[in-house]
């Protein structure tokens, strides 16, 4: 295998100019484009392999970002992942992705295993309050999605209760008044932001809240749990005529219940979620979705965490508004 020393012999330059070039830090150090090429070509042909370990002991970095959700297969942590690391890898850093899977346990363990592994910094949507668990000394981390109130910086959120409110406007609008809600465990303070606008929505609109319509699932949305939440909505002398759903995988869901157990409901109910499917393009019932701006919420939660692992401070805190997709 090729060294530093090797390439500098090939190459008729220093050490320090190959280590410079390799690092992708050659124009900041004013290394000509020419002297630059002509390593990069000689350590192609020497097929150099970088020593990662090494690299990161004498830089004092890993070169590596956590990213920690609690579910990767939910569309919307997926697309956030994968813009996480297209903006990472511009930077010359590679991503390690788990899955907590709201459990507040595994996602102590999870943490702590990329803490021992040296990594630079986390980004994460939280299970629990990660601040009141994090151990002493400054970690760069960036939380996103569920934000707790003791987050006062380097976090990015949507205004989960404004969108909730336009979402509940939109099915009150088209005349219902009789609207159910589905949601994950109330205690993740986006979704209890979630069902404030909700309710809000409803007082505004002069629109008796009833808590029985209120849904929260027990665990993670699936086929079975969110059609006992739609049998209970539908069923009765007084059904709903409308559902909000606080999560696109409920509201999938939803979809699948409503076509293979209540087809005769298909032209009549009326649906509203957070985030968008492809699927709300064309399946019954219609869906308003409130569209989160993925790659706005990727690029500052990297921009962010960059801010800490390279000057050590906390960036503010970033909140964006969501687009209303009526369908």
């Amino acid at each position: 295998m090729s060294s530093l020393k090797n390439i500098a012999e090939h190459a008729g330059v220093s050490k320090t100019t190959v280590s410079f070039v390799l690092n992708g830090r050659g124009d900041e150090k004013n290394i000509s484009a020419e002297t630059q090429k002509k390593v990069l070509d000689t350590a192609k042909l020497l097929n150099y392999q970088p020593n990662h370990l090494a690299r990161s002991l004498s830089m004092g970095r890993s070169y590596t970002i956590g990213f920690v959700v609690p579910d990767i297969s939910n569309p919307f942590f997926g697309k956030i992942a994968r813009l996480v690391e297209r903006f990472a890898e511009e930077k010359k850093y590679s991503v390690m992705v788990a899955s907590t899977d709201e459990n507040p346990l595994k996602e102590q363990k999870i943490i702590e295993s990329f803490r021992n592994r040296q990594i630079d910094g986390i980004i994460i949507a939280p299970s629990s309050n990660v601040l009141d668990k994090m151990p002493s000394g400054n970690f760069p981390m960036v939380v996103f999605d569920r934000v707790y109130s003791n987050q006062s910086n380097s976090f990015v959120d949507i205004n989960n209760k404004e969108s909730a409110s336009k979402l509940t406007r939109q099915l009150i609008d088209k005349g219902n008044r009789r609207i159910g809600l589905i949601s994950l465990t109330s205690y993740l303070p986006n979704i209890y932001q979630r069902i404030e606008g909700y309710k809000n929505a409803l007082a505004d609109n002069a629109i008796t809240i009833d808590e029985t319509v209120i849904k929260e699932l027990d665990g993670k949305p699936n086929k079975e749990n969110v059609k006992g939440m739609m049998d209970q909505l539908l069923s009765g002398e007084d059904p709903v005529t409308a559902i909000l759903f606080l999560n696109n995988v409920c509201a999938a869901e939803g979809i699948w219940t409503v076509n293979r157990h209540y087809p005769y409901l298909l032209d009549q109910l009326q649906f509203a979620c957070f985030d968008n499917l492809d699927v709300f393009d064309y399946a019954l019932p219609k869906v308003t979705s409130a569209l989160q701006p993925s790659e706005d919420i990727a690029r500052s939660c990297v921009r962010m965490l960059f801010q800490q692992i390279e000057s050590k401070k906390a960036s503010n805190g970033q909140r964006f508004s969501t687009e209303i997709i009526e369908r």
